[in-house]
């Protein structure tokens, strides 16, 4: 009995090592998993886009554009311009409320999507509205989660800042196939915001200040604690 009893002591001994370990390589998966979740997010949302865009469509309304030149149509940038105190459009959880582009066609909660309202227009444009509670989100953490995706995709997406309404928001930009994409993201209480607007890139300088000043228009709203 004298002899077993360093080898019972050894065993327990490694696997109480082992135990520390595997907690050691647990807390670090977990750590990975946190810095990659913004970067994976970020990523499966261009995909999205990328799968569902036609764009043997984009490059046919593209050729017709540049054949016609300034061709007016409806839901174009002169008819969004005209039509910011047009009727509201308020979602359906009260989650946000806004002037829609005039004349642009409303998808509410459409299939396959992270949004929870996409407005279409022409030249194959669409706007998507997201947004998503969050545990105390500030707005200098959604700046440090933006810069550190684009670290880590080593992506630039020409971020700078602008304003919805009184709230600061991060504005980029990114190119992505025949199109350019114009994001929005801020924070308003415990609703996180994510406004992503596609534009053909020839239309893009002169769509952008335009839906700059559509989103002036766009009310959070709030989610309201059980009681």
């Amino acid at each position: 009995m004298a002899s077993r009893q360093p080898s019972e002591e050894f065993l327990a001994a490694s696997r109480a090592r082992a135990k520390l370990r595997e907690r050691e390589e647990k807390r670090r998966q977990d750590a990975r998993r946190t810095r990659m979740r913004w970067a994976v997010w970020v990523f499966a949302l261009i995909l999205v886009i990328g799968l569902l865009a036609d764009l043997r469509h984009v490059a046919g309304r593209l050729d017709r554009f540049r054949r016609t030149g300034r061709e007016s149509r409806r839901g174009d940038a002169a008819d969004i311009a005209g039509g910011l105190d047009g009727a509201r459009y308020t979602d359906p959880a009260g989650r946000f409320s806004l002037v829609p582009p005039r004349n642009w066609s409303r998808v509410d909660h459409p299939e396959d999507s992270i949004f929870d309202v996409v407005f279409k227009g022409p030249y194959a444009m669409d706007m998507g509205i997201q947004t998503v509670v969050t545990n105390g989100l500030t707005f200098d953490r959604l700046v440090d989660n933006l810069r550190r995706v684009e670290r880590s995709l080593s992506a630039d997406t020409h971020m700078d800042f602008a304003y919805v309404g009184p709230y600061r928001a991060v504005k980029r930009s990114v190119q992505l196939f025949k199109g350019r994409v114009l994001m929005l993201d801020f924070v308003t209480g415990n609703l996180a915001h994510h406004i992503q607007i596609r534009i053909p890139p020839a239309l893009y300088d002169e769509y952008e200040p335009v839906f700059l000043r559509l989103m002036q228009t766009y009310e959070p709203g709030r989610i309201l604690p059980e009681k």
